[in-house]
């Protein structure tokens, strides 16, 4: 594991350095008067990903827009389709949507929000952060305040736990091409830092109706697993449940230790919640654990579902299907795990 390069990997500090650029990212947010620190989350994912990808959507054909977004819902309706569709999106993405990033300095209009919006529905990467941009009403310009802040200050903060990703990407550079997830893969080290953020003033935004939850759930990547192709869970509900079949396996342990929380195992982002109940929305606050780039959309869509958000970051990504050669078992903060609960 020593010789591996990740595109991102945590220590001890990351938790108390990542709450320093939150604090002082919204105390200078106030000078722009969002209603709330959601909306400012809202106007910095808007602005950083016009910044990333605005020159790209600006180009974007309508007609691939719209193959592309309908290929992605398609992808979400009828999951028994994926190989055939996740092929034809991956070459459609990678011909069209993958482009090197070039800087963009085009003024952030309603018009061109749409077409922002509209790049980021057809790389289905966005769904559960698109009705956020849709409805949002401040003024555009403050988006991009928030941008040129956050782009100037980010790598102070949270610089050192991407400083291999200009490696990891170089070392990989033809992963992914003409595969569904060739965007997410080559993700820009400022959407790295997005996440990082997003994920600690989600947490602070969704605190108090977290803890008000009677039941709380944990809900793990199958990255967790000691070995997910010999994993005995059993599937349930809302995801599958440990049978504890080996001791040495993180999800054993957290199981065990945490027995007064559900604790749920999940294949991919994609699937989480899809057997939630009206119960479950009145009911269920969870503790997210994904890696970085999944984790403002995970923790939206779990909002969007009137389910209240914790979130812990992977130390480092374990899977084959997005990051490495080989799955290893995944790990996080424990520490940060408790003061989650």
């Amino acid at each position: 594991m020593e010789d591996i390069i990740f595109p991102y990997m945590l220590n001890e500090d990351y938790y108390d350095n990542v709450k320093s650029f939150a604090d002082d990212f919204l105390d200078f947010s106030k000078k722009f008067n969002f209603k709330d620190d959601e909306e400012t989350l809202a106007a910095l994912c808007i602005g950083v990903y016009w910044y990333l990808y605005g020159t790209t959507a600006l180009d974007l054909n309508s007609n691939i827009h719209q193959a592309l977004a309908n290929l992605s819902e398609y992808r979400r309706a009828f999951p028994e389709d994926k190989l055939f569709i996740d092929e034809l999106r991956g070459k459609l993405l990678t011909r069209f949507l993958f482009k090197p990033f070039k800087k963009n300095n085009e003024k952030l209009t309603e018009e061109n929000l749409e077409l922002l919006i509209n790049f980021l529905e057809a790389t289905g990467d966005y769904v559960d952060q698109i009705p956020h941009f849709r409805n949002f009403s401040h003024n555009l310009d403050d988006c991009l305040g928030l941008t040129k802040w956050f782009c100037k200050n980010s790598s102070n903060y949270l610089g050192e736990y991407t400083s291999n990703l200009e490696n990891y990407l170089e070392k990989n550079h033809t992963n992914h091409l003409m595969e569904e997830d060739v965007i997410f893969f080559h993700g820009h080290e400022l959407e790295y830092h997005l996440n990082m953020l997003g994920a600690e003033i989600m947490n602070r935004l969704f605190k108090a109706d977290f803890e008000k939850r009677p039941r709380k759930a944990i809900i793990l990547p199958g990255c967790m697993c000691s070995n997910t192709k010999k994993c005995k869970a059993k599937e349930d509900r809302l995801g599958n449940v440990c049978t504890f079949c080996n001791p040495e396996c993180n999800v054993f342990k957290i199981t065990r230790q945490y027995d007064d929380c559900e604790v749920y195992i999940v294949s991919h982002e994609s699937t989480a919640f899809k057997g939630a109940k009206k119960e479950d929305m009145d009911e269920l606050g969870i503790i997210g654990i994904t890696c970085v780039l999944n984790l403002i959309s995970g923790g939206w869509k779990s909002t969007n579902l009137s389910i209240p958000p914790q979130c812990v970051l992977l130390n480092h990504v374990a899977c084959k299907n997005h990051w490495l050669d080989e799955d290893i078992p995944a790990s996080i903060s424990n520490n940060q795990l408790k003061k989650s609960i």
